[in-house]
C-alpha cells in the first residue's frame, strides 16, 4: 500500500468532516484516490463517524475533553484536536445522515461497474463539508 495515498485520505476525510472548505478543495485535486479502494474510502470514513458519534454522546454527559480522553479505545493525542474540532461541528442526526449515504454509495458503487467512483467518493466528501457548515 502506498502510505502517502492512505495520509492524504484521512488528511481529506478530516478536513472535510472539519467543515474546512478551503482545505477540503484543495486537497481533493492533490489527493490521488484510486477507484478500486472506494469501499475502503468508505470504511475509513464510516470509522471516523462512528468515532464521532461515540464521542459525541458521550460529551453529553461530561465535558468534550473528557470524553475525548476516556473514549475506548484511546484517541491518539494527534488526532484529539481535530475530533474536538469536528465535535463541534456534529451530531449525531448529521451523523446519521451521512451514514445513510455512506451506506448508499456504497450499495451504487457494488452493483453499478460503470459509475466514475472516484467522482462519487469526491461528491461525498463535499456533501459532509457543506453539512459539517450547516446548522
Amino acid at each position: 500500500m502506498n502510505d502517502k495515498i492512505n495520509d492524504d485520505f484521512n488528511f481529506l476525510k478530516d478536513e472535510a468532516l472539519s467543515g474546512n472548505k478551503i482545505k477540503t478543495n484543495k486537497l481533493l485535486s492533490d489527493t490521488i484516490i484510486d477507484p478500486d479502494k472506494n469501499v475502503y474510502y468508505l470504511a475509513i470514513i464510516n470509522q471516523s463517524l462512528k468515532k464521532l458519534n461515540d464521542t459525541s454522546k458521550m460529551a453529553e454527559q461530561i465535558s468534550i475533553d473528557e470524553a475525548i480522553n476516556v473514549i475506548k479505545p484511546p484517541i491518539f493525542w494527534k488526532e484529539k484536536p481535530i475530533l474536538k474540532r469536528q465535535l463541534l461541528k456534529w451530531n449525531s442526526k448529521k451523523i446519521k445522515k451521512v451514514q445513510e449515504a455512506t451506506f448508499n454509495l456504497e450499495i451504487e458503487i457494488k452493483s453499478n461497474a460503470e459509475i466514475n467512483k472516484t467522482l462519487l467518493i469526491k461528491k461525498l466528501l463535499v456533501d459532509i463539508c457543506e453539512l459539517a457548515n450547516a446548522s
